[in-house]
């Protein structure tokens, strides 16, 4: 049974139990639809410059994602594959919805459109999706996959699509971080042989972070005591549940500021505190102390009481404070993180150097 509604921006179709045929039968009516009623307005041009595939086990999840991509496909013209996968389904079947989208190009005049399916699957057919997915990707384009959760490195879809993913999109802020998934995600992109770049959104929202710390030594006279680190403590969010608080962006936090002083990661501590405010997992707060020719000096970045999108910046050389000012630390949406995560498939050295140090860090913290 399926059901077919014309919308402003393009077509919609929707179907239950369906095969890999039906599902190209009706991607390739529907750019006929919309072709054959343009009318006398421009022709719509089919144009995408990259495949996104993303794995989910959750509907919700799925049709949020939707409204994502949708919004991204003006400055990232793509193929979106969006697939919904539940194993313990008790009854098995394969659910497609399509929508084409089509919005004009101001540079060109030209009409674009482009395609994004959804893929619900349930039962035994989640654990065997290679067949309906790999068919479905526009060839010659680049792949991304945005995995959802920790990634199954086991799972006959996620190792079949790597093989022909150019950048893989994770969140370790979604799945418990430790030494040894910290590593699978860094051997993804320097394992021998692999041409995978890896994004984690994770890293993304610490950009602002990262921007704070390099603004305190803006001030020439502060740059000498870059070096000779006593002393690193970033503290992060716990949130208001009994699950163990998630590390993973304190980790990177900290692996970057060692990571870009080439430094190993001695002295750090990564501390859970209560901040209702700020999401969990997400950084409170971050201090530097260091020792340069005898002079201590400490750098300071905090939120702002109650508030998650500012926060307080100061540093203290010997025992003056020589800097303070209320910066902005406002996280990115889903939709601005996906959007600089298409942006190139090249490979994120200072993220994997971080994520090595990382992996130490988590280490020591886990032997204490």
């Amino acid at each position: 049974m399926s059901t077919n509604t014309s919308q402003p921006n393009g077509q919609t179709w929707e179907g239950k139990s369906v095969a890999l045929a039906d599902i190209e039968r009706e991607m390739s009516r529907l750019w006929h639809t919309t072709t054959s009623t343009a009318q006398d307005r421009q022709m719509p041009v089919r144009s995408s410059v990259l495949n996104l595939v993303v794995h989910t086990r959750s509907d919700t999840d799925a049709e949020q994602i939707n409204e994502t991509v949708a919004r991204l496909s003006g400055r990232h013209p793509l193929r979106a594959i969006i697939v919904s996968a539940e194993p313990h389904h008790p009854e098995p079947s394969l659910d497609t919805s399509i929508n084409t989208y089509c919005y004009d190009d101001p540079a060109t005049g030209s009409r674009l459109c482009c395609e994004q399916v959804i893929v619900g699957a349930n039962g035994d057919v989640a654990n065997h999706l290679t067949g309906v997915v790999l068919p479905l990707l526009i060839p010659d384009l680049p792949v991304y996959l945005w995995w959802m959760g920790e990634p199954e490195y086991e799972s006959e879809i996620f190792t079949s699509l790597m093989r022909s993913t150019q950048k893989l999109i994770i969140d370790s802020r979604s799945f418990p971080p430790s030494p040894a998934t910290f590593r699978q995600v860094l051997d993804l992109s320097r394992g021998a042989g692999q041409i995978c770049a890896v994004t984690d959104l994770n890293w993304v929202r610490l950009w602002p972070w990262f921007e704070v710390v390099a603004q305190f030594f803006d001030d020439r006279s502060l740059q000498p005591h870059l070096y000779g680190i006593r002393n690193v403590v970033v503290q992060y969010a716990k949130g208001d549940n009994d699950r163990d608080p998630n590390p993973a962006q304190a980790a990177l936090f900290a692996g970057w500021l060692f990571s870009r002083l080439h430094e190993k990661p001695s002295q750090a501590q990564l501390e859970p505190v209560s901040a209702p405010h700020v999401d969990c997992g997400n950084v409170v707060s971050f201090r530097l102390e260091t020792q340069h020719c005898d002079q201590t000096a400490s750098f300071q970045v905090g939120h702002l009481e109650e508030s998650a999108t500012h926060a307080r910046a100061c540093a203290d050389v010997g025992g003056r404070q020589s800097f303070e000012r209320v910066v902005v630390t406002k996280q990115r949406t889903h939709a601005e993180m996906l959007d600089v995560s298409l942006e190139t498939c090249e490979r994120d050295l200072p993220y994997e150097e971080s994520l090595q140090l990382a992996i130490d860090l988590l280490r020591k913290a886990q032997a204490r």
